[in-house]
């Protein structure tokens, strides 16, 4: 079973949900996914065992034969090959690695090469939690090609917990896309609830069965509640605003680690899951 963690929004919580979820059940696959910001090593404390290079494709241009590359950038449509004169200029970090240069581009004048994007950082933490962390290389975009490869060492016959990236751009809905369900973290702020919103919204055109986490429960308003109890969802627990919580979370201490009280709501939640997703 694959249960996807992820939020409109940055700030909201949603590692910490999703480290407690990992901590409270264990033996269990973790895959952080916010690969442009991994932090879930933070509290989960792994022993990392290996590392995996990820590389992709890109064109490079023998300029010196004088052929004319105007079809390569005529073809980018992310504007990553632009031509002026017979000069190439080239902006790596626009290329998605398609291998259209080659297609449209002067026989024998472009070739490619593997480019580092990322990494993928393997290993264990207590307890029995298999790890996964992908890390984006600065200056890179290409998150979906790290998700791509992480998504080759799930083990299928575990309970998988996927940390996604925040929003709802296509790293987010690529974390998405095999999960059996997806607890949502919002907190009780208008921007919360408007990001809550968004989600959903992808979420049911993906129809994937969610459930709400409200963050910080206690600030703003009452509307995040409300706007749950008017549509029939469910509020599956509610974190207190807690400063105990907070200086703990600050010096990478989990909410199970915090309070171990915690665990069995965490468990009521999966026990929960795995009724509503059969």
């Amino acid at each position: 079973m694959i249960i996807s963690v992820a939020s409109g929004k940055g700030g909201t919580g949603k590692t910490t949900v999703a480290v407690s979820l990992a901590m409270a059940r264990g033996y269990c696959n973790f895959m952080d996914y916010d690969v442009e910001a991994p932090n879930a090593s933070f509290f989960l404390k792994p022993d990392i065992k290996n590392e995996q290079t990820v590389t992709m494709k890109q064109p490079y241009f023998l300029t010196e034969t004088g052929a004319d590359f105007k079809k390569c950038a005529e073809f980018c449509h992310f504007n990553a090959v632009a031509v002026a004169g017979k000069e190439v200029i080239f902006f790596p970090e626009l290329c998605h690695g398609c291998g259209g240069c080659l297609l449209v581009g002067p026989e024998g004048s472009v070739m490619e090469k593997d480019v580092e994007v990322g990494k993928i950082r393997k290993g264990k933490a207590d307890p029995g939690i298999s790890f996964f962390m992908g890390d984006l290389k600065p200056g890179y975009m290409r998150t979906i090609t790290i998700q791509s490869e992480m998504d080759k060492l799930i083990e299928h016959d575990k309970i998988v917990i996927i940390d996604c990236p925040p929003g709802t751009s296509c790293p987010m809905v690529f974390s998405l896309k095999d999960s059996d369900y997806c607890v949502l973290v919002t907190e009780p702020t208008p921007y919360g609830l408007n990001d809550l919103d968004l989600s959903i919204e992808v979420l049911k055109s993906m129809k994937i069965p969610y459930g709400v986490i409200i963050n910080r429960d206690g600030i703003g308003d009452g509307k995040v509640e409300e706007y749950c109890n008017k549509n029939n969802i469910k509020i599956l627990l509610k974190i207190p605003n807690d400063m105990g919580i907070a200086r703990n979370y600050s010096r990478g201490v989990s909410l199970v680690e915090y309070d171990n009280s915690w665990a069995g709501k965490f468990n009521k939640i999966l026990d929960f899951i795995e009724k509503e997703a059969v």
